[in-house]
């Protein structure tokens, strides 16, 4: 794997950690093959962990309808923060929203499989997939970006990033602009960021990282600045996360340290609430060759005093989970694992976090526990939940809807592969977007499907 530990980390070598940290030297792959004959369970500090306008249908136009307009909300990309409408965003016209039978439908492959990418969506509704790993680890490492056209339903190839780069955080900037920073290449994360043009389509060098990180969050702050926090700073052979977080100024395109959180965390949530302040949860906290520790810490960044203080627990440690900002401003959490131990399986606990009254309150439980997946808000206030690792460690190819009215999950469309990290985006029409991917839990497979998926009306 790269960093990660669970079967489907260890296993799941590009998976979350190095996947997310290092499995990508020779000595990497040595670790991991030991890792995984012991257990398939390391998988995720390994390698591996997490977006148009009108769209090509996915169904025949018969079958589609034009739902009422609805404030969209960015899916975050593989990485990126969790599950806020950027202030940029926020400013756009309101979607009308396409609504189908709750469907996936393939559309054009990837140029390239691949899996572990960023995915960020352009100012035009074309969707950017940037860097990740051809192969099951960083060793794998690409430079290469593409962009899927909504419109067309084509993909075309972008100028290469300066650096290769697996599991790279990235977000889209106020000015339509997208930072990346950090991921990781054979088995080391790296600290180096660069910034896409898409008028002139090319990249350009910015401030280095303090630190280097892979697996941590990127938070585009509603000044226009971004917050990085956590992730994985040391690789092969052990893997270890940090406290520390650092703010890029667009403006001077410079990287400042900023107060440091009240633990090292790796493969955790990031997720901006409507005051502009950020919410973190969870995360591995170490890593070190089939052992470890995952925190149920919560804590909020304040940017404009620029410090942290801590706010009440999650129920249970997580990592590996997904978070995503509710339309009343509370925080959705949902899947991951407890424990970084071989024999925690993936969960299906679904929680809430309300700002106003610092309280967690429990809600409708996933109908497949999952860990290492997308969580999207969509439109229409409700959340898809898609692919990742199931309780077995294996990849999962069913999706499932939650609705805050009801505070249940219901099954949905089925993809055509199962999968786990794949490129993930939200379309300005509501719809989701979906490409890549690990077809198992080591990423000894990738795939370059593509597919769409078309939201039942509520």
């Amino acid at each position: 794997m790269d960093e990660y530990r669970h079967p489907p980390v260890r296993p799941r070598r590009g998976s979350t950690f190095e996947r997310g940290f290092g499995a990508i030297v020779l000595i990497d792959l040595l670790a991991v093959l030991l890792v995984a004959a012991v257990s398939l369970a390391s998988y995720v500090w390994i390698e591996s962990t997490p977006v148009s306008a009108a769209v090509i249908p996915t169904q025949p136009p018969s079958e589609l309808t034009a739902g009422p307009s609805e404030a969209a909300s960015l899916a975050p990309s593989a990485g990126g923060s969790g599950g806020a409408t950027s202030p940029a965003a926020s400013a756009t016209p309101r979607p009308i929203i396409v609504y189908g039978k709750g469907t996936w439908a393939t559309v054009d492959s990837l140029p390239q499989a691949r899996w572990g990418a960023a995915s960020v969506v352009l100012g035009d509704g074309r969707v950017m997939v940037v860097g990740g790993a051809t192969g099951s680890s960083s060793n794998d490492a690409t430079a290469s970006v593409v962009i899927f056209d909504p419109k067309t339903g084509a993909w075309s190839a972008a100028t290469s990033m300066l650096q290769a780069r697996a599991y790279p955080m990235a977000v889209t900037l106020a000015d339509g602009s997208v930072l990346v920073a950090g991921g990781s290449r054979n088995g080391q994360p790296l600290d180096t960021a660069e910034v896409y043009n898409p008028t002139s389509g090319t990249w350009l060098t910015t401030g280095r990282l303090n630190l280097p990180r892979t697996q941590g969050t990127l938070t585009l702050l509603a000044d226009g600045r971004v917050l990085a926090a956590g992730g994985g700073v040391e690789g092969a052979p052990d893997w270890i996360s940090t406290a520390s977080a650092e703010i890029y100024d667009p403006a001077t395109g410079s990287w400042a340290v900023t107060a440091p959180m009240s633990v090292a965390r790796a493969i955790h949530t990031a997720t901006l609430l409507q005051d502009g302040e950020v919410l973190v949860t969870g995360g591995a906290t170490t890593y070190h060759g089939s052992t470890g520790n995952v925190t149920a810490r919560a804590e909020i960044f304040d940017p404009r005093s620029g410090k942290w203080r801590q706010v009440a627990p999650l129920p249970k440690p997580l990592y590996v989970h997904q978070a995503a900002l509710m339309p009343d401003g509370r925080v959705l959490v949902a899947g991951g694992w407890w424990a970084t131990s071989n024999s925690d399986p993936s969960h299906g606990n679904a929680y809430i976090y309300d700002p106003a009254t610092d309280t967690w309150s429990s809600t409708g439980s996933l109908v497949t526990p999952r860990a290492q997946f997308n969580l999207i808000a969509l439109p229409d206030g409700r959340f898809l939940a898609v692919d990742g690792v199931d309780p077995a460690y294996h990849t999962l190819a069913s999706s499932e809807i939650y609705d805050p009215a009801s505070g249940a999950w219901q099954t949905t469309g089925k993809l055509a592969v199962a999968t786990m990290w794949p490129a993930v985006g939200l379309l300005p029409d509501g719809r989701v977007f979906i490409a890549g991917g690990a077809l198992d839990a080591l990423a000894g497979h990738v795939t370059a499907v593509a597919e769409i998926y078309t939201p039942a009306p509520k």
